[in-house]
């Protein structure tokens, strides 16, 4: 039952006569409460309002009416004429086309970065290479993404005969372009092959009369040959399918050159935006700079003054910076790092390595959670933790943690004051789900053969799945090497996510919680829960009293059909939504 809680929303204080309050209703949430949400504006529109709004002693509806609803400039003198879609799109890109001027002179007047955060705008890259959608990613603040998932959409389709790979033009227009093309439509053609293999391999090992099934109304838990109720049996049917379809495709994903094009969606505030296509601009991928271009045409309609200075004179300074600096480390890598670096190749290196940790983190720690509830200064509060005793500090850390339900009770802010760097050496494949962490200071290498490349138990044990991935790996290796000099960055597109690659993290306690404990839920992929359980490992080692608290790390081995749980869980909401509808 719905909690009615308008008795308890503050009144605001703005006074506006009825007339005003119809006049200015189609572009707030409300007109007479505190707390209000902007509608049916365009963004420059919303962020010269807010800009305003904070020089203003006038409530955000009152300057509202007062500057910008009566301005011809604006377009935004009339009220909007119904409910009528396409006539308030009408309305709104009018207002849109006459606010830019406006907005700029604001962001000219106040010369405020931030200005640029109070708007934003959706913008999707569509049939992108692995190489942009990761390069897009690597952008943290302001932003969010969601991309094309490699468990549950097959990449075995053609369009138009070909497959959705990346075709670099360098490549195409060199001598390579038929070894090229050959390579790409070799791991697609396996990878289409080995699909339905796998899937039967799957059913094989793991039969689906021989699987438990929960029962989401009576909580009971049966065989699926013990299954009587029609409902029921319809509904573990269709989740044992899907979890089997999702394992294969992840087991295969390896298989997959990072010019597999995707789809990524991105959200990001106008400033975000804006130092996102700077980047673009400068990056040393041509594919990269297109993008970058193609977006700024596009936002131009919705945000066009939040990102015009990505590529003005100040912007082309500093897209040369970025450049001149890329160069500078290489040239500084080949003057201190080469010998060093061909002495260590020889050697075998572990998956995880924990490289770099706060030597005083649990002083650290401790500090920050007393701290927060005194009025001593911080000097002091070091000096008398200093003088504690371990298990007093231990005592203090769990008492902090508290009784912790589930994953997501977080311990306190506290907890970001002790630091981890982690050096990873792990497939393609799983960098792709790991760099969805954004709370973490990111250095990947180049993608490359020289690592040499994953493999799993499913894979080995049918031999023309083994033999086929592994001829085409030496494949992958062979035509790289051959490339890499002449083309370094091009030939990354050859390299199929089961290579591995350099991650470098540097991340802080709290986000170690929230990773380790989301990493290795029993769903997860086998990959990224492996490499999340080595890092839990090597804290504990290192500063077990400061990870007591991470309680819901799952530290069993991969279960076998992992993904059924999730499956019949969305299985679930699936029916119940049929049934609603």
């Amino acid at each position: 039952m719905a909690i009615d809680l308008t008795h308890q929303l503050t009144e605001s204080s703005e006074a506006l006569t009825p007339d005003e309050a119809r006049r200015i209703a189609p572009y707030f949430s409300n007109t007479d409460r505190s707390v209000v949400a902007l509608v049916n504006l365009p963004e420059v529109v919303k962020g010269a309002l807010f800009s305003r709004y904070s020089r203003s002693a006038k409530g955000v509806r009152r300057l509202f009416l007062d500057e910008f609803f009566g301005k011809s400039e604006l377009a935004i003198d009339r009220p909007l004429e119904g409910t009528d879609s396409a006539r308030i799109l009408a309305q709104t890109s009018e207002a849109r086309a006459k606010a830019e001027a406006f907005y700029t002179r604001v962001l000219s007047d106040y010369g405020d970065d931030s200005v640029g955060e109070l708007g934003g705008a959706h913008l999707a890259f569509q049939e992108i290479s692995q190489i942009a959608a990761k390069t897009i990613e690597d952008h943290r603040i302001g932003l969010a993404f969601l991309e094309k998932s490699s468990r549950y959409v097959p990449f075995d389709d053609k369009v138009n005969g070909r497959y959705r790979y990346y075709r670099d033009r360098t490549l195409i227009g060199s001598t390579y372009r038929d070894r090229v093309i050959q390579h790409l439509d070799g791991l697609f053609d396996a990878y289409a092959e080995m699909l339905p293999r796998m899937i039967a391999h799957l059913q094989e090992t793991h039969p689906i009369d021989e699987i438990e099934f929960e029962n989401a109304i009576t909580g009971k838990i049966q065989k699926f040959a013990n299954i009587t109720d029609p409902e029921f049996s319809a509904s573990a049917s269709f989740a044992y399918k899907s979890a089997v379809r999702a394992q294969a495709c992840d087991l295969l994903r390896c298989f997959l050159p990072m010019a597999t094009l995707t789809n990524v969606g991105v959200w990001g505030n106008g400033r975000a935006l804006e130092y996102l296509l700077l980047h673009l601009y400068a990056d040393p991928f041509e594919e990269n700079r297109i993008l970058g271009h193609a977006g700024a045409h596009e936002l131009d309609a919705v945000i066009g003054p939040f990102i015009k200075r990505a590529d003005d004179e100040k912007g082309k300074r500093l897209q040369e910076y970025l450049q001149g600096r890329r160069a500078t480390q290489r040239e500084l890598v080949k003057q201190y790092l080469g010998e060093v670096r061909r002495a260590q190749a020889a050697s075998p290196e572990p998956k995880v390595t924990l490289t770099r940790f706060d030597a005083d983190a649990v002083d650290a720690v401790v500090s920050a959670i007393l701290y927060g509830a005194t009025d001593t200064p911080k000097r002091d509060v070091n000096a008398r933790v200093r003088e504690l005793s371990a298990a007093q500090k231990t005592e203090i850390l769990r008492a902090y943690v508290g009784l912790r339900g589930n994953r997501r009770h977080k311990p306190g802010r506290a907890f970001e004051h002790a630091r981890y760097e982690f050096d990873l050496l792990i497939n393609i494949g799983e960098f792709r789900d790991l760099q969805r962490h954004r709370l973490v200071t990111p250095d990947r290498q180049q993608y490359t053969t020289a690592h040499g490349y994953d493999t799993n138990d499913q894979i080995n044990a049918v031999p023309e799945i083994r033999d086929a991935y592994n001829a085409r790996m030496e494949c992958a290796d062979k035509l790289y090497r051959e490339l890499a000099d002449k083309y370094p960055n091009q030939a990354q597109y050859l390299v199929p996510f089961g290579y591995r690659v350099r991650y470098n993290i540097e991340l802080n306690l709290r986000e170690l919680y929230h990773w380790c404990e989301l990493r290795t839920v029993e769903q997860g992929h086998p990959d990224y829960r492996l490499t999340s359980q080595q890092m839990y490992y090597a804290v504990r080692e290192a500063q077990p009293e400061l990870v007591e608290g991470m309680t819901f790390v799952n530290l069993n081995p991969n279960p076998p059909m992992s993904r059924l749980r999730a499956e019949m869980r969305s299985a679930r909401k699936k029916k119940s939504g049929e049934t609603k509808s």
